[in-house]
């Protein structure tokens, strides 16, 4: 029987009242006094901008917290990884708020333009600390994966120098040099003598490993390394945890002490953050009009786009080391793989970078190719001359978590099949609203001539549930076999170049090399990512708050290392702690850190090391 609208709503509102309600009751409004209300939140206590008062603040607190209790994968794991206690976490996190004054105004405040201004700046500053605070609260899961980013977000504020870790010191090892130079017209200061390679002993009279472990505080990081290089990065660009200066004052050890002046970055497409203008006005830090970089027209004392660029050193320029280099493009327009050839001593090296598994397809001048066919074709190259590899995963973001078994695959000598990564989840109502519709499917149909069959996966899945485990065990759905398309086995020796800068998909590329010994990886080690992302076109774990501040996507499965052999799909009932990779990086074989030849000569000394290695191999 079909039913009218009016109809179906008295029923909903007879079941939700009781047996006593009657259709009569919807013409009264007596039913409105036993629903209870929050109060609708004050909009106008910020005077210039949008203002986050104690309510707000907390709500956002609140609803992030039990977004990650109720979905983070990693939680329970953190406790032993990282000796994260969430209770303590929680209960700091919300008495910083509680402990935070709000900035009010009476209307004579609002009246008085001095009064006004004055307040603002100190509700812009307030806006500022919260968001810092958030960052804090994020970073101390210690997981690159899992970090907030404003919806609208902060401007960076930079100076001309980029700093980094070379021989275990910080050194400048970029420059934007019409930056400086300008800089230098404009204050009479003589910046010239600011040279890279010269040593940083402090910021702003502070000793600059200080500064750089405070810093440390606000980056989310897998790995103690990876948080260092940021929070170096961090020490002359940075769009979080502002000093209320316009300047920053760096001691080098050759070129003396120096007061750099700070930009703040507003591309023009960028959407403006009046709390952050509002703040940066008050102190005297100038926007600029570009992405990283400006020119300064002094008829209209305005800054205008340019094509400023920073010279020296960066750990993706190797490729200038080589002959016959080929670039490919990616799917984003960007380079995603380069191809080449190292001479070094009379002998030839060949190099692959992979700068990205976030692509689909790759291009050069001549041709478009899917991302692994690029790689085939260089490896093939290789194979035919015997030329040993050299593979560069330093500056590698991830991407793809697919993409590293096929790489392998085209890298496995002629015969060889590995085990793939293995995958676990944490028992959560989203991943079982996500997984439950295929595991419980009437009509099955698979190939179960090898890997985890959907029976397999359903009898572990239901098993965690009946037990009220945390956490699945960790299972294995894929074997690596040769490339038997059109490699058709490749037998030549490889080196892997390796940094915390391997991330995700790029630590899954790590661990495959390892475990299947096909590469002796030199370097530090992988980033040490060991979660990501499953997701339907219905169902995903990305989060916002009410208010439209802060979003992130919260990391809701994990993966790991790979197992002994192909014949074993799932693993121990608490196998997640033993192969989750995160906070457990891929180590290298052979320590290698970057000095003074890489800053010098574009990661010289990186390929210098790798030819040695591939020369001592059998």
């Amino acid at each position: 029987m079909k039913m009218s609208k009016s109809v179906l709503l008295t029923l909903t509102l007879s079941a939700l009242l009781g047996a006593n309600a009657h259709a009569g009751l919807l013409g009264s409004l007596g039913v409105s006094k036993k629903i209870h209300t929050q109060a609708v939140k004050d909009v106008y206590s910020g005077l210039r901008f949008h203002y986050y008062d104690k309510d707000d603040r907390l709500m956002i607190v609140n609803d992030f917290l039990k977004t990650v209790e109720l979905e983070y994968a990693l939680l329970p794991l953190k406790a032993k990884r990282v000796g994260l206690d969430f209770n303590k976490l929680k209960a700091e996190a919300i008495a910083a708020e509680e402990n935070a004054a709000d900035i009010t105004a009476t209307a004579a405040d609002r009246a008085n333009e001095e009064t006004r201004d004055r307040l603002s700046f100190l509700q812009a500053k307030a806006n500022m600390q919260f968001m810092d605070r958030m960052q804090k609260l994020v970073a101390q899961f210690q997981d690159t994966h899992f970090s907030i980013q404003e919806k609208i977000s902060r401007p960076f504020v930079y100076t001309g120098v980029r700093l980094f870790r070379i021989d275990g010191k910080i050194l400048v090892g970029s420059l934007e040099k019409k930056f400086l130079s300008m800089v230098s017209k404009l204050s009479g200061a003589d910046l010239s003598r600011i040279q890279m390679g010269d040593e940083v002993l402090s910021i702003n009279g502070q000793p600059v490993e200080e500064r750089i472990n405070e810093l440390k505080k606000f980056i989310g990081a897998s790995s103690d390394e990876f948080a260092d290089s940021q929070a170096i990065r961090s020490l002359t660009i940075r769009n979080f945890a502002y000093d209320n200066s316009n300047s920053v004052t760096i001691e080098f050890k050759n070129a003396g002490i120096f007061k750099l002046p700070l930009f703040a970055n507003m591309a023009k497409d960028s959407t403006p953050r009046l709390d952050a203008l509002t703040f940066f006005k008050k102190i005297g830090v100038p926007t600029d009009s570009s992405t990283i970089g400006m020119n300064f027209e002094k008829a209209s004392k305005t800054w205008n786009d340019s094509a400023i660029t920073f010279e020296g050193y960066s750990a993706g320029k190797l490729h200038l080391n080589l002959k016959g280099l080929n670039e490919m493009i990616g799917d984003d327009g960007r380079p995603a793989l380069r191809t080449g050839y190292y001479i070094n001593k009379g002998r030839t090296y060949g190099v692959l970078q992979i700068l990205t598994f976030m692509t689909r397809n790759v291009k050069t001048a001549d041709a478009q190719m899917s991302f692994i066919d690029g790689i085939r074709n260089f490896v093939l190259e290789l194979k035919e001359n015997q030329i040993p590899l050299i593979l560069d995963l330093r500056v590698n973001g991830g991407g793809n978590g697919n993409l590293p078994a096929q790489v392998l695959s085209v890298l496995a000598p002629e015969g060889m099949m590995y085990p793939g990564a293995t995958s676990g989840f944490r028992m959560t109502s989203y991943m079982r609203q996500l997984q439950e519709p295929s595991l419980f499917q009437e009509v099955v149909g698979e190939d179960q001539s090898f890997g985890l069959t959907i029976d397999q996966m359903k009898d572990f899945f239901q098993k965690t549930i009946d037990e009220r485990r945390s956490y699945t065990p960790m299972f294995a759905a894929e074997v690596i076999p040769y490339d038997m398309a059109k490699v058709k086995g490749f037998n030549n020796k490889i080196v892997a170049l390796v940094t915390a800068d391997c991330i995700s998909a790029c630590d899954k590329m790590s661990f495959l090399l390892k475990a299947s010994k096909r590469a002796v990886i030199i370097g530090t080690h992988s980033n040490g990512t060991g979660a990501g992302y499953l997701s339907s076109g219905e169902m995903n774990t990305k989060w916002e708050d009410r208010l439209r501040v802060f979003e992130t996507q919260v990391p809701n499965y994990l993966f790991g290392l790979p197992g002994s052999s192909i014949d074993q799909v799932v693993f121990e009932d608490n196998s997640v702690e033993s192969m989750c990779t995160e906070n457990m990086p891929t180590k290298a074989d052979i320590p290698y850190a970057p000095t003074m030849l890489d800053l010098a000569r574009n990661n010289a000394g990186w390929l210098q090391k790798a030819a040695s290695v591939l020369e001592a191999m059998k």
